[in-house]
């Protein structure tokens, strides 16, 4: 019998390891051939690892905004010294991020519900959006390792909870990690503290008299450690410019006077909740009203998948107190039984706690299609939201024939719908690789050009900048000064520069026009290559012109010593 169960075990185990491994190498085929395409976020930390890596510096957040932690660029520092600073390698750290969620999660679902279940969930994430495989692909801070991170701190807490682990020095290295990983992830994002909380509460439930004896004390030292750039920023940075106050700042950036939670939820439902959860056509629906073909039945779909994800996931957490009263009624309900479900009922929280949070802030108002980034956490709820569909296959068996064809049949229904959307969104990936490959060869051509021409220091718009600077590896140095350009040219040309498609022409006609005054200092490769200050990323360009030409600004990287 124990033979027939490790061979069941270790089948499920190749299945899972299959799975991640197909996940991992689409996402590796997908970079090499060029997608997605690249901009100035993600070229900002290929060059933070090239500096890293290079120069010898230790940044603690990315440049110009201190709340994305760096870890990302210090791994890609280490793969750099390995093979070659290059975008592909980036890329390639990015994907081996997005297999330790899926062996996580796989890991934590396994636990939680079922080994089947768990190969079902995994091969769902899989599969993935233009914005999901976007967010997966592209070091852009905070978004893939903070899923590592989450779901490595749940896993560990269930595993605390449930008494698996006996007491010694076991246990006490669990609580380590839980508090190094929880300050790491605290590091690259604050995003990821609905799902610490209910760790911590999970931890507290259930282990609350070992933690007062010595498991917080060894948790605490593990936070410490993990976070301490965190730390370190937050305690040395003025109080309006510490993490917390730049969080709490952006998030209520740019909410008009007349605004109300309506236009959030709306907006939410229509355009951020559907292609982090598996919902993206080529149409896809980011305004309403829309001038889009057929586009009232592209935003029924869009509102309809919300809906019904949202209903999923009220659903799985009634189901889940449902079966721990039930189960408590009962009694002779053991620990470990105890701990799953108000493990399963606490990771369904987190993710309502998640979706409350991001209606709340202004990411809805100012960009609803873009800040949906902020909501791929919800991948680590992903099993939550599944459950309902695959406890419902199992409750048909218990009925009566013909009423069980027609309930498997419908049941059946739903799951290729749900499979077959997410395939679908998945499909219309490879329709845009041409598009991403021309943009790739219309940069390298640019890079080349200038080069050719000994043009080493100009200056251009920050989503052109950074990635000029990486793609020469600093050999041509940029700074994000489009006022420059707006002064030098004419006004019709300032409209030009603010058209990302004639970019490549107002920059080529800048370097066939004069040199700045003598007067001007031209930006060093330090300054200029990290010239990214809060206003100008969320600008993006200027409305009002000096009357001299301007310096480089400041480095902004914020580092320890």
């Amino acid at each position: 019998m124990f033979a027939k169960a490790l061979k069941y075990r270790n089948t499920y185990q190749l299945y899972a390891f299959l799975i991640i491994a197909s996940a991992t190498i689409f996402r590796i085929v997908l970079s090499r051939l060029g997608w997605p395409p690249t901009d100035s976020d993600e070229a900002t930390y290929n060059l933070m690892a090239f500096h890293i890596w290079k120069n010898g510096e230790h940044p603690i957040f990315m440049y110009g905004g201190n709340y994305l932690g760096a870890i990302e660029a210090y791994i890609g520092s280490v793969l750099f010294r390995l093979f070659g600073p290059s975008m592909l390698v980036m890329r390639i750290e990015m994907a081996g991020l997005f297999a330790l969620f899926l062996l996580g999660l796989y890991l934590l679902t396994y636990r939680l519900y079922s080994p089947r279940f768990a190969l079902v969930t995994i091969a769902f994430l899989a599969l993935g959006t233009v914005s999901m495989l976007v967010r997966q692909l592209k070091a852009t801070g905070g978004n893939a390792e903070i899923n590592v991170f989450g779901v490595f701190v749940l896993l560990i807490s269930f595993m605390l909870a449930s008494g698996r682990i006996e007491k010694g020095w076991k246990r006490a290295i669990l609580y380590s990690l839980w508090g190094m990983f929880s300050g790491l992830a605290l590091w690259s994002h604050i995003l990821i503290a609905p799902y610490l909380l209910v760790a911590s509460i999970l931890l507290v439930v259930f282990c609350w008299r070992e933690m007062l004896k010595w498991g917080l004390w060894l948790l605490l030292i593990g936070f410490v450690v993990g976070g301490f750039p965190l730390i370190y920023y937050n305690l040395t940075s003025p109080p309006d410019a510490n993490s917390w106050a730049t969080y709490t700042r952006l998030s209520t950036m740019g909410i008009p006077a007349n605004d109300t939670i309506w236009t959030h939820i709306t907006r939410t439902a229509l355009v951020s909740l559907p292609p982090m959860t598996g919902d993206q056509f080529a149409n896809f629906i980011i305004s309403w009203p829309s001038n889009v073909p057929h586009a009232f039945r592209y935003a029924t779909m869009q509102c309809g998948w919300s809906i019904g994800f949202c209903l999923l996931l009220l659903c799985s957490i009634c189901l889940t107190i449902v079966a721990l009263l039930r189960a408590r009624h009962q009694g002779a309900i053991g620990r470990d039984t105890r701990a799953q479900y108000v493990a399963r009922l606490l990771l369904g929280c987190a993710a309502i706690l998640t979706i409350i949070v991001y209606v709340k802030g202004s990411a809805t108002v100012v960009d609803a299609y873009n800040s949906a980034r902020y909501l791929s956490i919800l991948w680590i709820s992903a099993p939550v939201v599944l459950w309902p569909l695959w406890r419902a296959l199992r409750f048909i068996r218990s009925l009566p024939l013909w009423f069980n064809f027609c309930k498997m049949s419908f049941i059946a229904a739903v799951w290729e719908v749900v499979g077959g959307i997410l395939l679908l969104s998945t499909m219309y990936i490879i329709l845009e690789i041409p598009q991403a490959q021309a943009r790739d060869q219309q940069l390298t051509q640019l890079t080349a050009t200038l080069e050719r021409l000994h043009v080493t220091r100009f200056y251009s718009e920050y989503w052109t900048c950074n990635n000029v600077i990486f793609a020469s590896q600093e050999r041509l140095i940029l700074e994000t000064k489009t006022r420059l350009l707006v002064r030098m040219f004419s006004a019709s040309l300032a409209t030009m520069v603010a058209d990302r498609m004639v970019l490549d022409m107002v920059v080529i006609l800048y370097v066939c026009a004069p040199a700045p005054p003598a007067t001007a200092p031209q930006p060093t490769r330090s300054q200029a290559a990290s010239n990214i200050d809060g206003a100008s990323r969320s600008t993006r360009s200027a409305a009002t012109l000096p009357s001299s030409v301007p310096g480089p600004a400041a480095r902004t990287t914020v580092a320890w010593p």
